[in-house]
């Protein structure tokens, strides 16, 4: 069984979409078997797979019904080693299934005070839904559209510290390279893109929110025959 991972904010234009492409394209560089369920209506990460996408081959498809998305990601998740789920930038009852269902829960944050906001609120939403499921749902915040020792990047962490909401070390850089993932179906594997995102990849296995990278000695499969050395 593989993991559920869902992509989720209230706030529109945060980078979920877009932590969603570098994600699974890394992962699936990594050797992860790795399936996305668009749950957004809009659609932009089905069409941009289905349009430009150029890259390690993942899973694909696109479900916005609130009762069958959970079906799909549970089926999805019998296959792959991790099920991502885009969700829409607004509160609607697909992305509180999507919430609900998952394994670990990932909020995008960029720094200013909108998306402080709704990061809380999403937080409070992930809470709710766990004490509803009668189980945990963890959830980390993701810094989005970062720069390094900006002052407003530094008030924007001491408020989510102040909040006590689980800030992860690894970011995603404010970098034309993301930006210009709107237009191009190539997702860089080599450079700092790539170097920030194997980082967060590695921080996410190692809070448990992922499985193990692949032939990592942590990896169910790094001791069988045929496993990389």
């Amino acid at each position: 069984m593989g993991s559920i991972l869902t992509i989720a904010s209230g706030k529109g234009g945060c980078a979920k979409t877009t932590t969603t492409k570098v994600l699974a394209a890394s992962m699936a560089a990594a050797g992860y078997r790795v399936a996305v369920v668009d749950a957004d209506r809009n659609q932009s990460f089905a069409s941009w797979v289905k349009e430009a996408y150029e890259g390690p081959a993942f899973t694909t498809c696109s479900e916005v019904d609130h009762v069958r998305v959970v079906d799909v990601a549970g089926e999805l998740a019998d296959a792959h080693d991790i099920v991502l789920v885009d969700t829409a930038g607004f509160e609607n009852l697909t992305a509180a299934s999507a919430i609900g269902m998952a394994d670990h829960v990932l909020i995008p944050c960029m720094p200013d005070r909108d998306n402080i906001r709704e990061a809380l609120r999403t937080a409070q939403q992930v809470t709710s839904l766990s004490k509803a499921a009668r189980r945990a749902i963890p959830y980390s915040v993701l810094p989005t559209r970062w720069k390094a020792n900006g002052l407003v990047e530094r008030a924007t962490l001491e408020n989510l510290q102040a909040e006590k909401l689980p800030v992860l070390d690894h970011a995603l850089a404010d970098l034309t390279d993301f930006i210009k993932l709107s237009f191009s179906g190539s997702v860089p594997l080599r450079g700092k893109v790539a170097q920030q995102v194997s980082a967060l990849i590695a921080e996410l296995a190692g809070k448990g929110a992922i499985p193990p990278m692949p032939n990592s000695p942590d990896s169910p499969d790094s001791g069988k025959e045929g496993a990389a050395a």
